[in-house]
């Protein structure tokens, strides 16, 4: 059981130690103060383990006159204080010993406190930062596989019980041993001196009782710790999907429901938090009945040996601070499997493979860039043996118009995607003039990409920060004629602030019509060789999406286009049509062949128009 059990906090601390190196160590500043933290610790413990016994042994009784001082400091006393007034210098001496001790050990106490927190809050800063930079790198592929809420948790609760854990750990297994060390060496003073080393080792024996208590403590708080992650994951996952669909919880009456799948979540998530508190609680007891024992036996055995009260209350003392130690180590292994635990969720994260990795010997665009695009016998699927596009081989030459039309889910996203490289092929292969985008470094692939998509993100901030969006080093003229030719403008400027105006998230305030049009004047300022209009126009009604068509149809004229809608109104500007079914791309053509050729294209065109005859809407 014991070996097993060493084994666990063995392969715990290879899980922890790698953080450590990084995020404690790797930093000069950051060691510097966990030195600084763990040194003051030291003297605050060397001040309780030895100096607290060492007041009540030899400091009290000379404050209470039942003993002198040590010859040295009585022969300096004599020789620098009058006979008359010695009493009292022995008396005030002693008695300011006291409060020189206790203050030597708060200020300690103080510094270690304060310079474990700040390193430990720098720590975390960087940790989150890492976690969050690495998962905007992270493939679309290991996005589809997570949830946003198991994510968010992972950034800002696992990161913080990771910190508060390791510092704890930090702290305590190195202090903690020092105050062990500085009670054993006051026993052993205290032995060395008297008659009391039977009684010594005695209660170390007894003391040894505790190990396997704190082996079952923390075997059994692994478990529930692991439970409590994933109920936080649940919480959160549950909070973030509910705000972020309001209209369709509120739409489809759903609150009720919501509201009992979070307090289902809540309820798990405290049974597991009750079970940590109930076996972390459960430690203490048991180690301080283990304490009383030992006591109980070193009063007994002192009475026996002539012990006197001074003497014996030193001890205990000591025994204290030898025992509580324990206690807190027993902690520090539990807190050990607990911080083990949260990195292991960092890590999912940390340590993902990256999906769509950045070249090691990347090739460069020709300049200037045409965008032409290629694929060449390309295959993909985001489910093993589901393929979503089979055997696709087109080429698009620059400055093309390409509508791709099919029915959902017949791969024209999916088509869109590899071009972006948000995945890579299963086989074959999709290249930019010339050259394949695996080779590409992301700088050089998203300069050459615009992107106006069916939800257009919009950011905290002015229009004018989110249209600089699509070329940081814009200036505010540049910023402003992108505007006009998106027909920003129009709303902006009816507001006293202008581009000025502040968004909160998601753009709210203004319409879905307006966001777009912040999103197309992105793609004006960029102005990108290949521009790819993803639903651009879906999410508008036909007012507002005739209002954004000239603006659409300026921004494709001179770029190699491709355009994704369900209104066949969006694509007539195409002068090439690709028909996807099933994977596949079946039709390629203009709009005229392809309704004389093909069947799937005309169904879909004629069903549109009828449509729209009626008044509705069909996807495409």
């Amino acid at each position: 059981m014991a070996t097993g059990t060493q084994e666990r906090e063995e392969s715990a601390w290879a899980v922890i130690s790698p953080v450590v190196r990084r995020y404690v160590l790797g930093s000069r500043y950051i060691t510097w103060l966990v030195a600084l933290g763990v040194l003051a610790g030291m003297v605050a413990a060397a001040a309780s383990g030895f100096g607290m016994p060492f007041m009540i042994r030899y400091v009290f009784p000379v404050v209470f006159g039942e003993v002198q001082p040590p010859e040295a400091i009585h022969a300096w006393l004599e020789a620098h204080v009058p006979a008359e007034d010695m009493a009292g210098a022995i008396l005030w001496s002693a008695a300011l010993l006291i409060p020189f001790i206790m203050a030597v050990r708060s200020t300690a106490t103080y510094l270690n406190a304060f310079l474990l927190t700040k390193a430990g809050m720098l720590a975390l800063a960087e940790m989150r930062t890492d976690i969050f930079a690495r998962l905007q790198r992270l493939s679309f592929s290991f996005h589809d596989r997570k949830k946003r809420g198991d994510l968010m948790t992972v950034v800002v609760q696992y990161t913080q019980n990771i910190q508060q854990g390791l510092i704890t750990i930090l702290n305590d297994i190195l202090i903690q041993p020092f105050i062990l060390v500085a009670a054993v060496g006051y026993l052993l003073f205290a032995a060395l001196t008297s008659r009391e080393s039977a009684m010594l080792l005695g209660n170390l024996i007894i003391s040894a009782a505790v190990i396997p208590v704190i082996h079952f403590v923390g075997k059994k708080l692994v478990k529930h710790v692991r439970k409590s992650l994933v109920g936080m994951n649940i919480i959160t996952a549950t909070i973030e999907e509910t705000l972020s669909a309001q209209r369709e919880v509120r739409a489809f009456n759903l609150e009720k429901r919501q509201e009992g799948l979070l307090q289902d979540a809540i309820r798990y998530f405290n049974r597991a938090l009750m079970r940590i508190a109930a076996w972390q609680q459960l430690l203490t007891p048991l180690v301080e009945i283990v304490t009383a024992l030992a006591l109980s036996f070193a009063l007994y055995r002192g009475a026996q040996d002539g012990l006197t009260l001074e003497q014996f209350t030193a001890i205990a003392t000591a025994f204290y601070f030898c025992y509580d130690p324990v206690k807190r180590l027993g902690a520090t292994a539990n807190c050990c499997q607990m911080v083990r635990a949260g990195i292991e969720g960092v890590n999912e994260i940390l340590h993902a493979k990256d999906e769509t990795p950045e070249p090691a010997d990347p090739q460069p665009l020709p300049q200037p860039t045409q965008g032409a695009v290629d694929f060449r016998n390309v295959n993909f699927s985001y489910v093993e043996d589901t393929p979503v596009l089979r055997d696709i081989s087109v080429s698009v030459p620059p400055g093309q118009v390409v509508a791709l039309v099919g029915p959902s889910g017949s791969g024209k996203t999916t088509f869109i995607n590899l071009v972006c490289r948000f995945y890579d092929p299963d086989s074959g292969s999709v290249s930019i003039d010339g050259v394949d985008v695996r080779n590409l470094t992301r700088a050089d692939r998203t300069h050459a990409i615009g992107l106006v998509s069916q939800f257009s993100a919009l950011f905290r901030g002015t229009i004018r920060e989110n249209i600089r969006v699509g070329k940081p080093d814009a200036d505010d003229a540049a910023v402003e004629r992108a505007a006009e030719r998106a027909r920003v403008n129009e709303f902006a400027l009816e507001d006293p602030a202008g581009y000025d105006r502040m968004l909160e998230e998601g753009g709210s305030g203004l319409s879905g019509g307006q966001r777009q049009r912040v999103s197309i004047a992105r793609a004006f300022l960029k102005n990108a060789p290949i521009l790819i209009l993803d639903e651009a126009t879906s999410a508008l009604d036909m007012k507002s999406e005739a209002a954004i068509q000239g603006s659409l149809q300026e921004l494709a004229q001179g770029h190699t286009t491709f355009i994704i809608a369900h209104r066949f109104s969006t694509i007539r500007m195409a002068s090439r049509i690709l028909v996807f079914e099933a994977g596949r791309i079946v039709a390629d053509g203009s709009h005229a062949q392809l309704y004389e050729s093909c069947v799937l294209y005309r169904h879909l065109y004629d069903e549109q128009v009828r449509q729209e005859k009626h008044g509705k809407e069909s996807a495409c």
